[in-house]
């Protein structure tokens, strides 16, 4: 059924519609979701941009590993009826199941939805996290079920960062367990993701992703902790330290996920060195980015 579905989809596409898919779908993109959590983390709130990076990490976690157990083929793979967008081949790297761009759109705009100035509008977030889920059905890159149970898992995590964010401001002392688990939980998935039979000979190709993933959630919690309890750093309220916080760091964030990956492939392999490249992102992003704006007082 799901195919039919995808098959269906793909005979009532159109040029302008196929141009604004791909547009949508680019909100659900590790790089939108950098740009976003990083703005929010670096320069709009301590609270929201604590609880969306536990809300990725999360996401990460249970995407990752169910990519890992399940092993479900891409759309295209399982049935020469899928028509994909070869646009949309480049970023449709990985197992299918479940929506890695749809878990990370639920993350940003859910996340964003239960922010306090906006919650009246939260369910125009919503819609958006449901239009990247049925961008990725529309490029013939996911079925319906990939999508929809990442919505489901996404929305009910969004609610659980919620509760522990919570918990973690009236209690800052959670941090170093919760990065202790997130750290343990990353480093695991490495583990079972690298010594897993897989049903293919491929399998482990495949999963690559799922390194550079892990090696990034590891960075994040590691640099959080550190942060929390060395740096400290404030919002400013001048617009044009915002922007050059937000400026700065993406650069800095760009410049290693881009401009490290050839050296360090070269030098480790391409598993290794794309977990210690986005492993060095991760930790850039919420550790040392954030010494450097706190000491320039910036």
């Amino acid at each position: 059924m799901d195919i039919n579905i995808l098959a269906w989809i793909a005979e009532h596409r159109t040029d302008a519609l196929t141009a604004v898919m791909s547009a949508i779908t680019f909100m659900g993109s590790e790089i939108f979701l950098i740009a976003i959590v990083c703005i929010l983390y670096w320069c709009i709130s301590r609270k929201t941009g604590d609880r969306m990076l536990l809300t990725l990490f999360s996401g990460i976690m249970v995407n990752q590993y169910l990519k890992v157990i399940f092993c479900t083929p891409r759309p295209w793979v399982r049935s020469e009826r899928v028509k994909v967008v070869p646009s949309a081949i480049e970023d449709a790297t990985g197992y299918s199941f479940p929506s890695g761009h749809t878990a990370n759109a639920v993350s940003t705009f859910g996340g964003i939805s239960r922010m306090e100035k906006v919650k009246k509008f939260g369910w125009v977030f919503w819609l958006i996290a449901i239009l990247v889920g049925f961008s990725r059905m529309y490029l013939g890159v996911h079925t319906p079920q990939d999508v929809i149970v990442s919505l489901v898992l996404g929305a009910i995590l969004v609610l659980l960062m919620e509760k522990l964010n919570d918990a973690l401001q009236n209690k800052p002392g959670l941090d170093l367990p919760i990065s202790i688990i997130s750290i343990l939980l990353g480093v695991g998935l490495c583990l079972f993701a690298y010594f897993r039979p897989y049903p293919d000979e491929n399998g482990l190709k495949i999963s690559f992703d799922t390194f550079k993933l892990a090696g990034a959630s590891v960075g994040i919690m590691i640099g959080w902790v550190l942060e929390r309890r060395t740096v400290k750093f404030i919002i400013p309220k001048a617009l044009w330290k915002k922007a050059v916080r937000f400026a700065g760091g993406l650069l800095l964030v760009l410049l290693i996920m881009k401009g490290l990956k050839s050296p360090l492939n070269a030098w480790l392999g391409e598993m290794a060195g794309s977990f210690l490249r986005y492993f060095l992102v991760g930790i850039a992003a919420t550790y040392v980015w954030p010494l450097v704006f706190h000491k320039a007082n910036f």
